[in-house]
């Protein structure tokens, strides 16, 4: 069973819980966003998918990085684990969260190297963008392919181990001082204040100017003054001063064809 991504109305999720109810599933298996939202909706209507399927054993968020508040989300609202997968479509399975959070990488199938900013191997820790390496198409063999993430890492026993996963090269925040940022960092200063600020379903984030943010976010209530107070504190404190920004409600986030949804979009030049 496939569920819709780009009508995600509480009509639609009553109709997903429906499905639940009468079909044994083993594990729920789609993106992030989508899943976290059907999560939320559980935790409003007071549901937990367990007790609606038993069956169920584990969920399984791919394509957008599945955070550790939306696995709390996700846990809270389904009553089982929530894991990462990481892939492309162009190369293969990179790598995938067991069960202890650990994430295990694919050395069977694809050759994995993260490089700093110089094109070196992080030796020790730190970001850098991921490269691949697959010899499995023998007519189109991908070498040291980029695929335009970045990721946290440390190097222990010449092991990589991801520890997060950054987004990808272009989601970058730049700023009038000439600092930059990764996008998907600027959203979680932000996400833990909305979060606790109502209803919220969905928020992203827009770069419109340089010094200027706009938070489209889906919410049953309004962002009250304080909390708009706090998040500029949190702006000029972890990004630097003199930056400003707006909220928008909006009744549905923009996704792009294949239904995904960035958290963070740049719209500099």
């Amino acid at each position: 069973m496939r569920f819709p991504v780009f009508d995600l109305s509480d009509e639609v999720l009553v109709t997903f819980l429906s499905k639940f109810r009468s079909i044994k599933f083993d594990y729920v298996y789609g993106y992030t966003n989508s899943i976290v939202l059907f999560a939320r909706y559980l935790i409003k209507e007071k549901v937990l998918l367990k007790d609606v399927c038993p069956t169920l054993k584990v969920c399984i968020c791919t394509s957008e990085n599945c955070t550790e508040e939306d696995k709390e989300i996700i846990e809270r609202g389904f009553g089982v684990k929530a894991v990462n997968e990481y892939g492309t479509s162009e190369v293969d399975l990179i790598a995938f969260e067991d069960m202890n959070g650990k994430w295990r990488l694919s050395h069977e199938n694809i050759y994995i190297e993260v490089l700093d900013e110089t094109g070196n191997a992080i030796k020790d820790k730190g970001e850098g963008r991921i490269v691949l390496t697959s010899l499995h198409n023998k007519a189109m063999p991908f070498i040291r392919y980029e695929i335009g993430d970045r990721a946290y890492v440390e190097i222990e026993e010449g092991e990589i181990l991801i520890k997060r996963l950054l987004g990808g090269v272009n989601d970058i925040v730049v700023l009038p001082s000439g600092k930059k940022s990764s996008g998907i960092s600027f959203y979680f200063i932000t996400r833990k204040i909305l979060e606790k600020s109502g209803d919220l379903k969905e928020f992203i984030i827009k770069q419109v100017a340089i010094d200027k943010f706009v938070f489209e976010v889906v919410s049953d209530s309004d962002i009250s003054e304080r909390d708009r107070q706090l998040i500029q504190k949190n702006i000029d404190l972890y990004l630097e001063p003199g930056l400003s920004f707006e909220i928008e409600k909006v009744d549905m986030i923009q996704r792009t064809k294949a239904g995904k949804m960035k958290h963070f979009y740049s719209y500099l030049n």
